[in-house]
Parts: C-alpha cells; structure tokens; sequence
C-alpha cells in the first residue's frame, strides 16, 4: 500500500483480535462466523471514528479468506484479504448513502445482489451513512434486504439509528458501538507510532487521545498532522501548538486569579492565553477538565492522570485543590459550562470566558438572583476577612452589640394587622418579632464602621424574612450613624428603590433584621447620595421623574412588561 495512505487507513485492525474495545461485538461475530449463523443484516451504531467500517471489513475477510474460511483468524495476505483492505474487492462493495440516496441507486444494487459471488464465498455490503436514505429508496430496497440471495450480508452503518426506517431496523441485528476511552485510544496510538517508528512523548500521547473525543480516526489523523508538521519525533509543546490547547501555567494562574477573588488578574490571564494565539473556547475546554481534576483529587484524595496538562504537576493540583471551596468549584464549572453554550449560539468567544471567570470571581458583580445567593453564600462562611468597611460580597464579621438606651427597638405590627403583601415576613421573624421591649445596654464600641461590617449579613437576614425588601436594598450602604440614628445610603441611581423602602412597615422589618444579628434594632432613614447621577436620572434636588420615565424605571428594575 502507498506510504501516503493515511495513518488510519494504514492501522485498520485486519482481524477480531486486532480490535481494541467494542468486546460484545467481536465476541458476537466470532461466535456467529464460527458457528456458520451469520445473519443476513447487521445494523452498525455508534459516533463516527469508533470502527463501524472497519468491523465490517473484518466481517467480510473472515467470510471470503481463501485460507481457510470462513474463519475468524483471516491471514491478511492472500487476494481476497488484500483487495478487501484496499477497497478494490468485486465481492466487497461499500456505497456511500449521503451520495448515493436516491430510488435509482438502489435499484443499482438490487440489480447487483442477484449476481453470485465471484471471487469468494460471500457477497458483503456496506452501506455508510444509511440514515441519508429517502423513504423512498428505503421502501425500495426493503424487499432485498428482507430476502437476500444465499451467502449475502447487509451491514448498514450510521451515526443517527433513530433516523433508520423501523422497518428496516427490524429486520437488523444490530450492535452500537461504544466510544473508546483515553486508555485504548493511546494504546491505538502507541502501537501505530511504534509500528511507523514515530517517536512521541508519553504527555503527547495522552493530549491527542484526549482532543480526538471519542474517535480513534480522529486520534491518528491528528498524529499524521503532527508528523507533517515536525518531522518523527512528536513532543507535547508541539500538540499544544498545533491544537490550540492551553498549557499548565496558564491553566493554574487562571484558577488562582479566580481564588483570589482578582478580577484583574483574570483579565490579564486572558489576555496572556489569547496572545499566545490559543483559542479562546478550547481554553474554556481545558480549563473545565482542569476544574474537573481539581474537584476528583478534592473529593479523592488523588490527583488524576486522565489530563496530563496539569496532571504532571501533582503538587499544584493538591495545593489548588486544597485551596478552593466546593461550591466555589462547583460554581467555576458552571460559569465555564454557559459561557461555552453561549459561544455555541453565536457569542463572542473571548468575551464569554472573560465574563464567566470574572463572575466566578467576584459573586457580587453578578446582577441576577443567582449572585445574590452566591453573595449569600459567601455571608455563610463567616468572618475571613480583615476588619473595615466591607464592598459587596465579602464575609462579614458579625459583633453581637448590645442596644443602649438611645436606641430604637424593633417595632412589631400590632396584633391583627398584616405586613404589606409584597414582603410578607414568614414564620422565622416571629423570634425576632417577639424580641424584648427594652433590649440589653449597647457597647460603646459601636459605630459606623462595624453596622457597615454587619451590613451584609443584615441583608442575609432580609433574604430569608423579606426577599423582595432584601432586593430592594441590595446596592443601598449605611453612610451616618450618630444621635440622629443610622442613615442607610442609596445611588442616584435608586431613587425608586428608596421610595420603596421608604415605609414605616418596611423599615421595621429592616430594624428586626439588626435585632437578630446585632442584639440592637436599628430602624433606618433613607437618603440619596451625593455625586454625579446618570444622564438619563435627574440630578439630587431637580425636579420629580415624570410619569413615563417612572414607568420605564420601573419596567427596567423589575424587568416587567407594559401591559393594557
């Protein structure tokens, strides 16, 4: 055979026991060629690169192997093996059914299946892609395949069996053919190197069985690439070059931006990655198995070998997965998983990373509910950080202050009277509700700084008791705490959150919300802050909103519809 045959080509295993994987189907084929019960119409299923084809060419050399056969050991050297390896055999004929769909075709091969065999002892067709066909020419050749000439076999082969008429699935036995997994693909590769005397690293080898997805076709085309593009020795920097893939060090840098909660260093990781000239959806790709490894070796104890981009380095593996929080993994993944769905529908691919990594970086910059519970979430792991003024999202420290005499306590609705509908308090107030009327003495050691630490978790407490008034408040900060009471700060932007906070009810419920977490109720007063306001808000002090751009304000927070 020519040497510039394709590697694949070269490789097709000749007999059942060259075949790696797909056990049940070689087990069945021996037994039926052995036991002369071979059925008339085999249906092949499976993903493409996976051996369908080739199966059915081992089936065809056992039947018409001049040395002995029907048998299930074919010696590969005499004309009948040879011509059927090279696709030139009168006995052995393969049709294309994507090309070759039509009525008339068939009839081609109707015409063809009365004639005998001629060089063998059986008459084998194969029939790829046989879900192209048109019920038409289904129809047409139903009545052939279910009454062939003697020693005449069909095998369909294709990768949609559900687009197979079931009428012509039923008179198949069929057999669906798994993907191989990384170990036999490389095992494929390390027997096709060896054999071509291709010198390939260990890290390579398991590179291109992982980009090949499933396919050994896909595994050796890659290697045949590899070879044109470096010559017989085949190293795992010229993989990562030739497929896009990200390497280790940026891999581990992407996650450590992500841990330490650095959204510039996550922009500036991108950035390194798209210079380098890698694709940005195959670094989400290699990111994702990265994250996956990290969330085997957390849950484990062991680092795995299945990615070897990150996998040869097992103490960084261990240090990161020691290092990150499940959730804050599990969420990583998730991120990654949407932006790649996102590119798949037309999204700019750099973008969709940026946004995912950034996200799972930073919760607060996370408009929707989803980042308010993650915010939440980061509430719950409790007083990590140094003490201060806190931005959205940080864990707070919670000073259980007690309530001095000035203070003002939480104020229960009397009995009989119902909170607003649209905050209806659950039962869990009830303990915050039934707080003494006089609250034990405030330390003096309270003060702005620590309500603005409190702050957060003050929210947490209105997600479970008020979630709309919770909302409402996100994006509002305390800014004055003195003799005058505590002043809760909201944007120009806001506006109308304030005016709907703005209720004695609401506010209440704010000051039983700081009774559950502090020991003291702090009933607030809303302000605006000073500073530039948007150009399309009004600035503080100018004249009320008018009635249309309220409502389009309205329609843009609570993402409603007009309608009537």
């Amino acid at each position: 055979m020519s040497e510039s045959t394709s590697l694949y080509r070269r490789h097709r295993p000749g007999s059942f026991d060259e075949v790696v994987g797909q056990t049940h189907v070689v087990r069945t084929l021996r037994n039926a060629v052995e036991g002369g019960k071979v059925h008339h119409a085999y249906l092949f299923v499976g993903s493409r690169g996976t051996g369908k084809t080739s199966m059915a060419k081992i089936l065809a050399r056992s039947l018409n192997c001049e040395r002995g056969g029907p048998t299930v050991t074919p010696c590969g050297e005499c004309e009948s093996c040879l011509t059927i390896a090279s696709g030139t055999s009168v006995d052995v004929i393969e049709m294309d059914a994507a090309s070759n769909r039509s009525v008339d075709d068939v009839r081609d091969l109707r015409e063809r299946v009365a004639y005998a065999p001629t060089g063998g002892r059986w008459k084998v067709y194969i029939l790829d892609e046989a879900h192209m066909l048109t019920k038409e020419a289904w129809n047409a050749f139903l009545k052939t395949l279910e009454e062939p000439p003697p020693n005449t076999v069909f095998v369909l082969a294709t990768t949609e069996s559900h687009k197979v008429m079931a009428t012509i699935a039923d008179r198949c036995q069929r057999f669906d053919f798994q993907r191989p997994s990384l170990e036999q693909i490389s095992e494929v590769l390390t027997r096709v190197a060896a054999a071509e005397s291709i010198e390939i690293e260990e890290g390579a080898v398991a590179m291109i069985a992982r980009s090949a997805s499933g396919s050994f076709r896909d595994a050796l085309g890659t290697l045949d690439q590899l070879v044109a593009f470096g010559g017989s020795r085949v190293e795992l920097k010229d993989v990562l070059e030739m497929l896009g893939a990200a390497d280790a060090d940026l891999l581990f840098e992407a996650v450590d931006a992500v841990l330490a909660e650095d959204p510039k260093g996550v922009l500036l990781g991108v950035e390194r990655m798209a210079r380098s000239g890698r694709d940005p959806s195959q670094f989400a790709r290699d990111l994702l198995a990265h994250l996956r490894h990290l969330l085997i070796a957390q849950t484990t104890g062991e680092v795995p070998t299945g990615f070897v981009v990150t996998a040869t380095d097992t103490a960084r593996m261990q240090a990161q997965a020691s290092a990150i929080k499940p959730a804050n993994l599990v969420r990583t993944i998730d991120e990654l998983a949407n932006a790649l769905t996102a590119v798949r529908e037309g999204d700019d691919a750099r973008l969709a990373v940026e946004i995912a990594l950034l996200k799972a970086a930073r919760p607060d910059l996370d408009p929707d509910t989803a980042g308010l519970l993650r915010r939440i979430e980061r509430l719950e792991d409790g007083g990590t950080r140094p003490a201060g003024p806190v931005t959205a999202g940080d864990p707070p420290s919670l000073p259980v202050a007690k309530a001095s005499s000035g203070m003002v306590p939480p104020t229960v609705p009397p009995a009989g009277e119902s909170v607003p509908q649209d905050d209806p308090p659950p039962a869990e107030e009830e303990e915050a509700e039934a707080a003494p009327e006089e609250s034990p003495p405030l330390s003096d050691e309270l003060s702005l700084e620590e309500i603005q630490r409190v702050w957060p978790a003050v929210l947490h407490k209105l997600s479970e008791t008020a979630p709309a008034l919770a909302a409402t408040l996100e994006g509002a900060r305390p800014v004055s705490f003195g003799e005058e009471g505590l002043q809760v700060g909201f944007p120009p932007e806001m506006t109308f959150n304030k005016k709907k906070a703005d209720s004695p009810e609401r506010r209440d419920t704010v000051a039983a919300a700081f009774a559950a977490v502090t020991g003291t109720g702090l009933r607030p007063t809303y302000v605006v802050l000073e500073g530039e306001a948007p150009p399309d808000t009004p600035a503080p002090g100018s004249e009320e909103i008018d009635e249309d751009r309220l409502l389009e304000q309205m329609k843009s927070e609570f993402d409603a519809e007009e309608v009537g």
